[in-house]
């Protein structure tokens, strides 16, 4: 059964004027071109801001070519109460407003990343504080969530499933278990994926409350059945052959080689990744806290969640890996897993980091997540000027004003980007004095 066209002709124009329109092979202007840039104006209007802007409301309506990922509808619905309120307004302050909207869901997720920072390391105030740094100051984490995606709900309500189930794993409280319910079902109708986290809850409800055995199992059969996981049924193999073992050599060469270093920032389409040094930085990071996390197993001495985090981050992986290799095995060619497909879990991976690094000389543990945590704001600083100089000529302030302003709404452009560009500096130096303080 094809697609429908669901692109509409003001999209499709404005997306043509960007750069940014699809070819039949899923390509535009900026796939595999890190050079590439649009060509701008003298001033903070756009060579062709004024066409998009005044584009007849008539052509919202006419529909030219299938682009949409099918998700279910609950996204686009919320998304949809928003970009009503500002259905008159030109198409970069509708699409501006909703970004803005769903930057909360940015927020959210570092919120109850501190949260879980707090439940696991009880006694260690800097711990908790560096897991919330670490996952605000992600630079592909940031960088995805200021675009309008359901990826960015799906992220920050799998982090609520693992807050809720760790604060249920703690202390079982019928209230928790009814937020556990709920951003379990929002996360349903927002990607079917969203089922994968049934095997995190469902064995600390069990362990908590054996008695929710029945109830849980008989949910869970009833969304198996509804055929929302119809891609593992094994009908029309093309390499039929291709087993597990096959598929785990090529996985681990994919993440050692692609995953990882795109987990911290592969931009504008995959053609751009951080500098090499960064990756190198980050790898070595890696390697020092999978050190400390040896020494934590050889010592066996865990904080509370510490199972739930490794738990988490591996199932989670399982899946990707089991999807991956049936995608392979039903059309003959991998899915291209990313660094951020595994972002629902970065939490649990940012934990794992700090207690890896919190493990190797405990007597300087404070200075080691100090420097931890100062690296990842300095991370997400140089992976801003990396993207923004890859789009404009950030050589000269000015310019790269003039430059940033254009294609946005009115009241985002000239001082109002350099107002906020100077606030994010200043706020910046403020939390990281007071960051030093909460060393001890």
């Amino acid at each position: 059964m094809g697609r429908s066209n669901d692109l509409n002709q003001e999209i499709a124009i404005s997306e043509q004027h960007l750069g940014t329109y699809r070819n039949k092979y899923g390509n535009n202007s900026f796939t595999y071109k890190p050079d590439f840039r649009l060509a701008y104006s003298d001033s903070q209007i756009g060579i062709h801001e004024t066409e998009i802007k005044t584009l007849p409301q008539s052509l919202r309506k006419i529909y030219t070519d299938p682009e949409s990922a099918y998700y279910p509808h609950f996204f686009y619905r919320v998304s949809g109460l928003i970009y009503r309120l500002f259905y008159r307004q030109d198409l970069f302050v509708r699409v501006f407003t909703l970004r803005i909207f769903w930057l909360f869901c940015h927020l959210l997720m570092v919120y109850w990343a501190y949260r879980i920072g707090r439940l696991v390391f009880v006694k260690d105030k800097l711990a908790a504080v560096s897991v919330a740094v670490l996952t605000g100051f992600q630079p592909m984490l940031s960088f995805v969530s200021a675009g309008v995606t359901s990826d960015n709900l799906h992220n920050v309500l799998f982090t609520g499933v693992i807050y809720f189930s760790l604060k249920l794993a703690v202390k079982f409280r019928w209230q928790e278990l009814i937020w556990l319910t709920l951003v379990t079902y929002l996360g349903y109708l927002t990607k079917p994926q969203f089922l994968i986290a049934l095997a995190i809850v469902i064995p600390v409800l069990l362990w908590r409350r054996k008695k929710l055995l029945l109830l849980l199992a008989a949910a869970g059969l009833w969304l198996y059945f509804q055929g929302k996981l119809p891609y593992f049924d094994g009908t029309g193999s093309a390499r039929p052959d291709y087993n597990l073992w096959q598929h785990a050599v090529y996985t681990a060469n994919h993440t050692f080689r692609e995953v990882l270093p795109w987990y911290w920032g592969v931009f504008r389409w995959l053609s751009l990744t951080l500098p090499r040094w960064v990756n190198q930085v980050m790898m070595r990071l890696l390697l020092v806290a999978g050190i400390g996390l040896i020494i934590k197993l050889w010592r066996r001495r865990f904080e509370p969640g510490f199972w739930l985090m490794v738990w988490s981050a591996g199932v989670y992986f399982l899946a990707l890996f089991l999807w991956d290799w049936q995608q392979i095995r039903n059309a003959g060619f991998p899915f291209g897993i990313q660094g951020r497909y595994y972002f629902p879990v970065i939490v649990p991976h940012m934990v794992l980091l700090i207690m890896g690094i919190k493990e190797l000389i405990p007597r300087i543990t404070d200075y080691l997540l100090l420097i931890t945590n100062y690296w990842f704001i300095l991370l997400n600083w140089i992976a801003l000027y990396w993207v923004t100089a890859s789009y404009y000529d950030a050589s000269n302030f000015k310019t790269f004003i003039i430059q940033a302003s254009q294609y946005k709404p009115d009241f985002a452009k000239g001082w109002w980007l350099v107002s906020v560009i100077f606030l994010y500096a200043i706020l910046m130096l403020i939390f990281s004095i007071k960051l030093a303080r909460n060393a001890k």
